[in-house]
């Protein structure tokens, strides 16, 4: 007996599924940001920095998008409605290609004047922190640095600010990009007594395997996987560009750091698709041990 012919009518309905989802995953979910909040427990952290509030901001890579000022507006709106304490931003602030400068560098020039104002209206009584990833070594760390200053950024380069509540303090330390520059071991906090708690910036993860054992770390903060952009099911994260994620901790805590590793999915994209893996603003909140 022959099969009954497939009507053209049905044909035309995958079609249009199969154009719907596409669409979908590359024009709407790169641009849809949420909002993910975590409580991280901190030994020793004093009762004044209970509650302290972080907004995470990472991988911005304007133009990455068919709507980048929408993004970037929206994210730094999430961030503000948060109330942080502390706004950190945690590298790769545009496009870039290792294989040409000139590609870098016209992406850049391109990109951070289009988003100055935006980052400009972040809002915490301790400021603004930010690190430096490997895409702003590609176009150029000393002129990506000077942006951001511009912006109101302090950058941290294996660097340490002491923020004070009273007679409280917690160290944030930021280290410079594991594949472009040196990481301190200490997260740039080697300073500081033992008995003060400390946060460590890193934009690429593989920058915790870095830390000396014998340097307290309360908390390493990361981006530059994407979260992946594709999580399959059953699959994970095929790509993650790193080495202590696996396809299941491409974002969100990593099992395998030798210390405590949270990783964002970050804001932007290199190539314009997410598939179940959402765009997000980090915000961190950290709560007594």
């Amino acid at each position: 007996m022959l099969a009954a012919p497939v009507a053209p009518a049905a044909y035309a309905i995958a079609i249009a599924s199969v154009l719907v989802a596409i669409a979908y995953v590359t024009l709407v979910t790169p641009v849809t940001l949420r909002r993910t909040t975590i409580d991280v427990p901190i030994a020793g952290l004093a009762r004044e920095l209970d509650g302290y509030v972080i907004a995470v901001l990472s991988d911005l890579h304007y133009g990455g998008t068919i709507r980048p000022a929408h993004l970037i507006r929206h994210a730094v709106n999430l961030a503000n409605e948060a109330s942080p304490d502390l706004v950190v931003l945690l590298g790769d602030y545009a496009l870039s290609h290792s294989i040409s400068r000139t590609i870098s560098r016209w992406l850049y020039e391109w990109a951070l004047p289009r988003m100055s104002d935006s980052l400009r209206a972040l809002h915490a009584p301790d400021g603004m922190l930010a690190i430096l990833g490997n895409h702003d070594y590609d176009y150029d760390a000393v002129r990506t640095a000077i942006w951001l200053r511009s912006i109101g950024a302090r950058v941290l380069v294996n660097e340490c600010v002491i923020i004070e509540k009273g007679h409280a303090r917690l160290g944030v330390g930021g280290v410079d990009d594991w594949t472009h520059g040196e990481i301190d071991p200490h997260g740039g906090c080697a300073s500081l007594a033992p008995d003060i708690p400390r946060i460590v910036l890193s934009h690429n993860p593989d920058g915790a395997l870095e830390l000396a054992s014998s340097a307290r770390v309360d908390l390493v903060l990361a981006g530059h996987t994407h979260g992946g952009q594709i999580v399959l099911p059953w699959i994970g994260a095929p790509a993650r560009h790193c080495i202590v994620c696996d396809a299941r901790s491409a974002s969100g805590w990593v099992p395998r750091a030798p210390v405590p590793l949270y990783v964002t999915t970050g804001v932007g994209v290199l190539l314009p698709l997410r598939i179940s893996c959402p765009a997000e603003v980090l915000i961190v909140r950290l709560v007594r041990a």
